[in-house]
Parts: structure tokens; sequence; C-alpha cells
């Protein structure tokens, strides 16, 4: 919200939750945020359903004026959870 109202464009959010070891797992799916972050911020939350690949990459390349994205568990990508000096 402090973003918005400080005139940035939109936001888009990326963010993990939990171990999934690279894979999908639904009970760690971002997207039931949704809601609360809507409710925090006070205006329609995007979820989606990916944060790499052409829906994440089309949907932040030219968002809406005012618009807030959530982005898919960045947990669900192969690799994200490399050890350190590992790049993921």
């Amino acid at each position: 919200r402090d973003a918005l109202a400080r005139g940035a464009r939109s936001v888009a959010i990326a963010a993990h939750l939990g171990r999934p070891g690279g894979s999908r797992a639904d009970h760690l799916s971002l997207e039931r945020l949704r809601l609360p972050i809507e409710r925090a911020v006070g205006r329609p939350v995007r979820f989606v359903g990916d944060c790499t690949g052409e829906a994440a990459a089309a949907a932040c390349a030219a968002p809406a004026q005012g618009s807030v994205l959530l982005l898919e568990n960045l947990r669900f990508l192969p690799g994200e959870e490399a050890g350190p000096g590992t790049p993921a």
C-alpha cells in the first residue's frame, strides 16, 4: 500500500513458503494469501500461477496503474533450494 501511495505504478509480490523440494505442492501455493493481501492493501490482487515463464513475464511487463500482483511460490522452482554457494 505504501509503495502505491508513493507513486509506484504497480507492486509485484514474490515470496516463498515452506520447503516443497522444488516441485509444486498445492498446500503451499501462495494463492491462499490473495484475499488477506487484498484486505491489507485495500485493492484487488491478481494471482499469477507461476513466478517465471510467459504468464509471469506478461503480467509483470505491462501492469495496470495501481495494480498488485502476487506471483506463485518461488520454492516451486527446481533448484530454488540449492545449498549455500550453489546457484539455484
